[in-house]
């Protein structure tokens, strides 16, 4: 996966500048998102679809308005709106998401689940999507035969079974997995990306601040 460090290039702040009128000035800082300021939320912005980080990052950061994104990219304000409060449910939840790395999971729970369980609970971290996971495990595994492949119901399966499984610890170590396995499901498909294609038409959809 890129990181936000790959994924951000450099922008020559007067050319970008230039694509607005000076009542639209820039107003660094001064944009939050939620109760979390543009700072707050930008360590997360890489696990966003690319086209909400550059919405966020003009709204955000550059403090450009609605209106004239919509124009850039040639889809209506409303479509705008939608797609940043998509963006801001996202980040909210990355924010509040349980600070458990996957060598976390591996070390405290590879001795009572499973290597496949391990692995959906990894893969629904990551991806928050049942679907998702089953699909990124196949292709992991190469699993190609109908009685080994992972699909959704077994997805869905499994990780309740691990949730009930932690709900039962009683010590503190577990507890936290159980919270982030609590959590995930309360937030099923949260960071699941609906493609838009109409995000990417037009001639300003050209622009982009990521690569």
């Amino acid at each position: 996966m890129k990181t936000s460090a790959t994924r951000f290039r450099r922008i020559d702040n007067v050319k970008f500048e230039s694509m607005y009128s000076e009542r639209d000035a820039i107003k660094y800082g001064e944009c939050r998102i939620g109760n979390m300021s543009f700072e707050e939320i930008e360590p997360f912005l890489y696990k966003l679809p690319s086209r909400e980080i550059d919405l966020v990052t003009l709204y955000r950061k550059y403090g450009k308005n609605q209106k004239d994104i919509a124009k850039m990219f040639s889809v209506t304000q409303g479509a705008i709106s939608s797609r940043l409060r998509r963006a801001a449910d996202r980040l909210q939840f990355l924010r509040d998401l349980p600070k458990i790395s996957d060598e976390d999971i591996d070390r405290v729970l590879g001795n009572l689940f499973s290597k496949m369980e391990i692995e959906i609970i990894k893969g629904m971290k990551e991806t928050t999507c049942q679907s998702k996971t089953a699909e990124l495990i196949n292709e992991k595994y190469h699993l190609v035969d109908v009685k080994e492949r992972m699909t959704q119901v077994k997805v869905r399966h499994r990780f309740e079974k691990c949730l009930i499984f932690l709900k039962e610890k009683k010590t503190p170590e577990y507890q936290k997995f159980y919270n982030l396995l609590f959590f995930i499901k309360k937030n099923l498909y949260k960071l699941h990306e609906v493609r838009l294609p109409h995000f990417d038409r037009g001639s300003h959809a050209v622009f982009s601040l990521t690569t």
